[in-house]
């Protein structure tokens, strides 16, 4: 269940030193130079070229009935040729793949041994039919039906993944202070850890937040100062430089950046990116607002940008603005709320149903 960063900083994130894996970023990486392409950040922008890369829009309706209403605040968490898996409330909602009927759900919420009071991050292990959540402290799984399996008494994970390579997390070292993007075996054993990605920032004095990756077609992906990383046999190596310009935050910010903002002073904040093909999807915060935009890897273009998601077809007349919450398998999926399908005049703003799944063919994103 993908949460939301915060929405502001007092203390900019500072980086560690290098554990291991290759920290140096390659002179012959691929360059993209964002605040060359700044003049078209007020507006949404779509090229040509990126219209023709989103192939096949399918959409499957999600019942709505008083066990599984979603809320707004809904996200996908693996999408299978069985299960349609979105977490949303604190509760991990199953419904059918081709039809979309609600299924089942977990719902564990308390203190007890079997429960959790909190989730910070969930994976779905498709072979195995579990639900791995990760609370503050611990990992536990559970059935599609609510039943508790087991529990791994392990640090804070804020993120879960499963590639090729193994189990990935991002993993706290010592309380609040550290975070490692980890590889870890079957029992969420930390076999080896990349990266002590950045210290954690303060929010308001005294909240922190911890780094994250992002995922795409059976790849992780995380930011290192200009330089994005993925996996590849076991390592975290660069696989492309991003250069902000005059929209890098400063390292010297320390609690000032409310100040800089207000004067005037622009820098990204927050930032996570991805590849599919020969695209690279990156948002982040500017002005306190979120941007979401799309470039082509070879020429450094703007392809996309929005305020509001990525451009999607929903079918051969209507395009929508939404956010890829899982890409798996060369397909981008996204939910589309009952707001943005009425601002096409397709559902009724007062319509309470959940959302539906959309699902778009990525394969043909190289240009």
């Amino acid at each position: 269940m993908k949460h939301s960063y915060f929405y502001s900083f007092a203390c900019f994130i500072l980086l560690l030193t290098a554990c291991s894996g290759e920290k140096t970023a390659d002179a012959k990486l691929p360059i993209i130079n964002i605040d060359e392409s700044t003049g078209y950040f007020e507006n949404d922008y779509t090229s040509e070229a990126y219209k023709t890369l989103l192939k096949n829009p399918k959409i499957v309706q999600l019942e709505t009935k008083d066990d599984c209403l979603l809320g707004g605040f809904a996200s996908i968490c693996d999408v299978t040729p069985k299960y349609i898996v979105v977490g949303g409330d604190k509760k991990i909602y199953f419904f059918d793949a081709h039809s979309g009927i609600f299924l089942s759900k977990i719902d564990r919420q308390g203190d007890g041994p079997e429960e959790y009071n909190d989730i910070y991050f969930s994976y779905f292990d498709e072979e195995n039919e579990l639900v791995y959540i990760a609370t503050l402290k611990k990992i536990k799984s559970y059935k599609p039906d609510g039943t508790f399996v087991k529990e791994y008494p392990k640090g804070s994970f804020t993120n879960l993944a499963h590639t090729t390579d193994g189990y990935w997390g991002i993993y706290e070292r010592e309380y609040w202070k550290q975070h490692l993007i980890a590889l870890l075996d079957k029992d969420w054993k930390v076999k080896q850890s990349f990266l002590p990605d950045r210290e954690a920032a303060f929010v308001n004095g005294d909240l922190y937040i911890a780094p994250r990756f992002r995922e795409a077609n059976n790849h992780i992906y995380t930011m290192v100062d200009d330089t994005l990383y993925t996996n590849k046999e076991e390592k975290l190596s660069p696989a492309l430089v991003i250069h902000k310009g005059r929209l890098k935050m400063p390292n010297e910010i320390i609690s000032a950046l409310d100040r800089l903002v207000s004067e005037g002073q622009k820098y990204i904040q927050m930032d996570a990116a991805l590849n599919v093909g020969n695209l690279m999807f990156y948002n982040f915060f500017l002005e306190r607002g979120r941007h979401y935009t799309v470039w082509d890897i070879k020429s450094g273009k703007l392809l996309a940008h929005s305020k509001s998601g990525y451009f999607m077809p929903l079918n051969e007349e209507t395009t929508v603005n939404a956010q890829f919450s899982l890409i798996k398998n060369d397909k981008g999926y996204a939910l589309i709320s009952t707001n943005e399908l009425a601002k096409h005049g397709l559902r009724d703003e007062e319509d309470d149903s959940n959302p539906l799944l959309l699902c778009v063919d990525m394969d043909n994103c190289t240009l």
